[in-house]
């Protein structure tokens, strides 16, 4: 492993009884200023209490937006400029990346991906890390309210907004640094079925 790649715990809120782990480790050759701002949030305990807004199951979660209006406020003024990576992973399952859009630069959201989501791959999601325990956690958060719950609501409302109105989102405790965990080999579920299929021609 690099000197700048870094594993961190998510401990998530799954519901009122479930508090489980997941681990995600970070490459920061796989985009230096997102790796860079990604530990910068994780340090500061940005993430603590942040809910996982929103969820379309099998595909994707999102989260990022913090119940602090103030605090929000603050990153939202320092966003990330885009940079080049010289060999970008694919958003396949278990990949983490900043979300992008046409319209605002990359901040403090992030998703997950729960499914290989090549759609993603020319939209500016630039995976730099993935998750290498804690999927079927991930698999298992609460999932009831979709995309429902409206980012711009939470930027004006804070924690209010999600707890009045979205109370059974599943939420992120806390994001430490803890000792390195490398990165499994498979991750994406069609790589899997491609060693499947060769493995049955080679037997064949």
């Amino acid at each position: 492993a690099r000197a700048e790649d870094f594993t961190v715990k998510l401990t998530i809120q799954v519901d009122e009884r479930r508090r489980e782990a997941v681990l995600v480790t970070v490459r920061e050759a796989k985009g230096a200023q997102a790796a860079g701002r990604f530990r910068q949030l994780v340090n500061s305990k940005f993430f603590d209490g942040c809910a996982i807004f929103r969820v379309i199951p099998g595909v994707v979660l999102q989260f990022g937006l913090s119940s602090n209006r103030t605090l929000q406020a603050q990153w939202d003024a320092q966003p990330l400029s885009d940079e080049a990576v010289a060999h970008p992973d694919w958003n396949i399952r278990g990949s983490v990346a900043f979300v992008a859009s046409d319209t605002s630069p990359r901040g403090t959201q992030l998703i997950i991906n729960l499914d290989d989501n090549p759609n993603l791959d020319d939209k500016g999601y630039v995976p730099i890390g993935r998750v290498v325990f804690g999927m079927p956690t991930l698999a298992s958060v609460y999932s009831g309210y979709r995309d429902r719950p409206q980012q711009a609501e939470i930027r004006n409302r804070g924690g209010e907004y999600l707890q009045s109105e979205f109370p059974r989102l599943s939420r992120i405790v806390s994001v430490r640094q803890v000792a390195f965990v490398e990165e499994p080999l498979v991750m994406s579920k069609n790589f899997t079925g491609l060693l499947i299929t060769v493995g049955m021609v080679l037997a064949a």
